[in-house]
């Protein structure tokens, strides 16, 4: 029988199992392990995720901005960002949901109308995200998922 070659992209990883003291997305272990198979291109691992962390994403999100334009371009446009940088935030001591807070409030900053930021020094001072942006980002989201798009209107 030949050795197991830890480069076979057929080879699946391990798989940490959630303990019964994780946090309502799962276990720090099981969101690092995610993080690290989304930086692999694995839309699976990107979907789970997703179904596990973005309600509270939502919740919180939907707490802060009343728009409902701006929540859905944040929401949409924070996990596209998870994404693309996920090959960033693969140390063994990343906070996932951390991470993800700070994606969430930066964006939610980003989308403040332009009157709003340039009242408020720490603004980044790019300017408003208007909703064309927003449906840009839920597109982006739904060909990750290989799904049909559903634009908030």
């Amino acid at each position: 029988m030949p050795a197991l070659n830890p480069h076979d992209p057929f080879r699946r990883a391990a798989r940490p199992r959630d303990c019964a003291s994780s946090g309502p997305c799962g276990s720090p272990e099981r969101l690092r392990w995610l993080i690290r198979r989304i930086a692999d291109d694995d839309r699976g691992a990107f979907a789970e995720l997703f179904d596990r962390c973005s309600g509270l994403v939502l919740s919180d999100l939907r707490g802060q901005v009343s728009d409902r334009h701006r929540v859905a371009g944040v929401f949409a446009g924070t996990f596209v960002e998870v994404w693309w940088l996920a090959g960033c935030h693969i140390e063994p001591d990343t906070d996932v949901m951390a991470w993800i807070d700070e994606i969430v409030q930066r964006r939610v900053v980003d989308s403040r109308p332009a009157a709003l930021q340039s009242a408020d020094p720490d603004s980044s001072g790019f300017g408003s995200l208007d909703a064309l942006w927003g449906q840009r980002a839920e597109v982006e989201l739904a060909g990750l998922f290989r799904r049909r798009p559903v634009v908030s209107r």
